[in-house]
């Protein structure tokens, strides 16, 4: 075969494999997180130096991705699904308190308005029926709220436990890639395919924890969360776990190789550090806050109760009773008739109100609820303007860093997405350059039959 044979067969070679590339760009132009292909071509030297050269090689079909903008992205993911998982609660939280809430507002004005109406006769049984009402209504508001948020406690709990079985599951099948892929370089295959479900993995794997990348020799990648704890490194996956406390509490930890560490949940990122935020920041805070003011409520009516005498001229019994340990009966009603009542400052005087007054008085009085002194009204307008100011505040950063996360994306696209046109224009370029490496073979073999002719 002639030298311009050579060349023409290598350069229609060379064409055909980039033809090739471009062809699985296109197949693959709405894959997500596809990485487009490039062949990267080489000249051939001549066989002495006053040859023209030897023709083009295929050097390598290149993978284009640029790991300062995976790892851009993955950062702006996490940034992103820490701030959506809290906001989802942090809606509902609003939301609840803004309506079981209002019952309680509007409860505490109604039991105090029914103090108030039965102070001008106190020993009135009707009025004395109205304050009883007044006061179960109270106690089944108030409960009815800690209830709803016990049940978004054990909402968020579950969440975390899914994404922890999720979590591990990623962690065990970017380990199988990293062993595939090291195993695919080693021998000289292509594992474009594999890396590219690879940084996807990781692209998920974001979404619930803020992790770190690095290349591991071999083409595998090492991956640890925030702290350095390790999740993966080559075919080896850490996997987490979650212990459940006395109180209902998760702690979370990690066992890599034989060794297990305890996770700090406020430095995790992501999804994981999303529920941590929100859990120990807005619903636990808020149950608090509610079973103070259950409590200071109890020590306050019962108190001045205690000072007071029935209309049997009876000590005055505890009107409420305060459980911190039950969810739905964080504060209950006493079965106590009306006669017994303990509104009177004297036991002998049926129409005295001295207890009654005092118990009209605590409307204003202030006591501590999360180290203030304030009404139980302003404690719960406070509970309730924190939250709402805690999700306005989480809605501004979740659009922050959405815009964020949309533009590291774009930047992604921008060096790995297939575009269209581009490929279209690289696919008739190619074919041309195929084209024309035919017709040099077909002159390269006229000219040899032509020689031969001659002979």
């Amino acid at each position: 075969m002639s030298l311009m044979s050579q060349i023409g067969y290598s350069g229609m070679a060379a064409a055909q494999s980039a033809l090739n590339a471009s062809a699985q760009n296109v197949a693959n132009l709405h894959t997500p997180g596809y990485s487009r292909l490039t062949t990267v071509m080489g000249s051939l030297a001549g066989p002495s130096s006053l040859s023209a050269g030897g023709g083009v090689e295929v050097l390598e079909v290149r993978r284009i991705a640029e790991d300062f903008k995976n790892q851009q992205l993955w950062r702006a993911t996490t940034e992103k699904h820490q701030h959506k998982a809290g906001q989802d609660y942090l809606d509902s939280l609003e939301g609840v308190m803004a309506g079981e809430g209002a019952s309680i507002s509007a409860g505490l004005d109604r039991f105090f308005a029914a103090l108030s109406e039965a102070s001008n006769r106190p020993a009135d049984i009707p009025q004395r029926q109205q304050i009883l009402a007044e006061t179960k209504s109270l106690t089944q508001s108030l409960n009815g709220l800690n209830s709803k948020i016990d049940n978004q406690l054990k909402t968020l709990r579950e969440q975390r436990s899914a994404i922890v079985n999720e979590v591990n599951g990623l962690a065990s099948s970017l380990a199988r890639l990293n062993e595939k892929i090291v195993e695919t370089q080693s021998r000289g295959g292509d594992s474009s395919v594999l890396q590219d479900q690879r940084d996807l993995l990781i692209g998920t794997l974001s979404q619930y924890a803020d992790v770190r990348v690095t290349e591991a020799r071999g083409g595998g990648l090492a991956v640890s969360l925030a702290n350095g704890q390790p999740l993966v490194s080559g075919n080896t996956a850490g996997q987490l776990s979650i212990t459940t406390l006395v109180g209902g509490e998760q702690e979370v930890s990690l066992s890599f190789a034989g060794t297990r560490f305890p996770l700090q949940q406020n430095n995790l990122g992501g999804a994981l550090g999303g529920l941590y935020d929100v859990e120990h920041g807005e619903l636990l805070a808020a149950r608090e806050s509610l079973g103070q003011m259950a409590r200071e409520l109890t020590t306050m009516v019962n108190t001045t109760l205690a000072t007071g005498f029935d209309l049997n001229g009876r000590a005055g019994r505890a009107l409420l009773t305060y459980n911190p340990d039950s969810v739905t009966g964080l504060l209950q009603i006493n079965d106590l008739r009306p006669e017994e009542l303990a509104f009177a400052g004297v036991a002998d005087e049926r129409g005295s109100n001295t207890a009654l007054l005092t118990m009209i008085e605590l409307k204003n009085r202030k006591v501590a609820i999360d180290g203030s002194r304030v009404t139980l009204s302003e404690a719960y307008s406070l509970m309730l303007g924190d939250i709402a100011s805690a999700s306005r505040r989480n809605k501004a950063d979740l659009k922050t860093a959405t815009d964020v996360a949309t533009q590291a994306q774009a930047q992604r696209d921008s060096v790995s997405a297939v575009s269209d046109s581009e490929e279209a224009q690289a696919v008739m370029d190619y074919n041309k350059a195929l084209q024309a490496n035919m017709k040099v073979i077909q002159v390269a073999n006229e000219l040899f039959d032509n020689l031969l002719a001659a002979l």
